[in-house]
């Protein structure tokens, strides 16, 4: 497919997957990386618009660009390269490998935010965690950094602080910040989790807060747990308890539970999401609460996801729990928004592939 601005012949995957907008009736011809230039030229208008249709883009859709062309593989591809140039070419003047350990590297988080820092004030890992505090009060210890797939250390074995550039981390490199919230360990003991949503009615009719479980095996779909796939045969101990519908007091209701000792050794990663069936955003819903928490402590609150935050989107994806190679889940906290719902889980599933990159990338 040939970009109709680069006039440059490229793969599929180097466009939009979907339309630039909602709004929009057309696929892209532009290339992502032709996409975010234009729009970045147009930052200085109110509005800024499809540069095909002059359909007005909402904030969201342009921040998911920009993360999209941020997380694009093939832009990782670029960066690997310049990188290894940068470390293995003996021919490269002492004026260039200065030029690398100057200038701004990012932090981006799962739901987007964007941290900015320079390299000529930070050196560390150890100091890049402080900073990252500073700016957003996660703790050093629920920090997980990932640069091109390789998680950063704070020391070696010998006690010896990693410095950022033994990860070639280099002026406009990209590093992932996962947010620990909990960790569930072999010796906790922890073989259970509930995850209890309450939502009241909207202003008129009734209406569903969807709480769905999605399972994956590594990046594929594995199974979903929703109002309608309340139970698997294959996973014996998970369950959806369906919608539990209060009309006299204008509340509903969606639990689900998993034994995480006998889910398949397949499943690494649970998602669990919320969506609005029939109204346009989450914020149609009052009072909405959930808890996710291991039942033999149901004060416990693993996850600490405001739902506040989402209110002006159809769906968000609040947390994800994830197998490690030592066989403990972990729970990492995402607050990614995203169209779709439990009628078409679409967008939703292409919002976590994009997620995945972050994972593996």
């Amino acid at each position: 497919m040939r970009c109709k601005v680069c006039k440059i012949d490229k793969l599929s995957h180097e466009f939009p997957a979907d339309t630039i907008s909602q709004r929009c009736s057309h696929v892209s011809n532009f290339c992502l990386r032709c996409l975010i230039k234009k729009l970045n030229a147009q930052q200085s208008n109110q509005n800024q618009k499809c540069p095909e249709c002059e359909a007005i883009l909402t904030r969201q859709e342009i921040k998911d660009l920009n993360l999209t062309w941020e997380k694009s593989p093939f832009r990782v591809d670029i960066e690997n390269i310049l990188e290894l140039k940068s470390n293995n070419n003996n021919n490269l003047s002492s004026n260039n490998v200065i030029d690398d350990l100057k200038g701004d590297f990012y932090v981006i988080l799962l739901n987007g935010t964007k941290l900015n820092f320079k390299l000529e004030n930070i050196k560390t890992v150890e100091a890049l965690k402080e900073a990252i505090k500073k700016q957003t009060n996660i703790e050093n210890g629920k920090q997980k950094l990932i640069h091109k797939g390789v998680e950063l250390e704070t020391f070696s074995k010998t006690r010896i602080r990693k410095q950022l550039s033994e990860y070639s981390i280099i002026s406009g490199s990209h590093i992932q910040l996962m947010v620990l919230l909990y960790s569930i360990s072999k010796e906790l003991s922890i073989n259970a989790l509930t995850f209890d949503l309450f939502w009241g009615f909207p202003s008129t009719g009734n209406d569903f807060l969807d709480g769905t479980c999605m399972l994956y095996s590594g990046n594929v779909l594995y199974r979903i747990f929703d109002y309608k796939s309340r139970s698997h045969v294959d996973i014996p101990n998970m369950l959806h308890s369906g919608d539990v519908m209060d009309t006299l007091n204008r509340r509903g209701h969606h639990r689900i539970t998993a034994n995480l000792t006998t889910i398949p050794r397949a499943v690494t990663k649970l998602y669990f999401v919320l969506s609005a069936y029939r109204s346009p955003n989450i914020g149609c819903f009052p009072n909405p609460s959930f808890k996710l928490f291991d039942p033999s402590y149901p004060d416990t609150q693993l996850c600490s996801y405001t739902i506040r935050s989402a209110s002006a989107s159809r769906a968000v994806i609040m947390c994800v729990i994830e197998k490690s190679n030592e066989g403990n889940w972990n729970i990492f906290e995402i607050g990614k928004l995203s169209d779709g719902n439990a009628k078409d889980y679409v967008p939703i599933l292409n919002t976590i592939s994009g997620l995945d990159v972050a994972f593996n990338s």
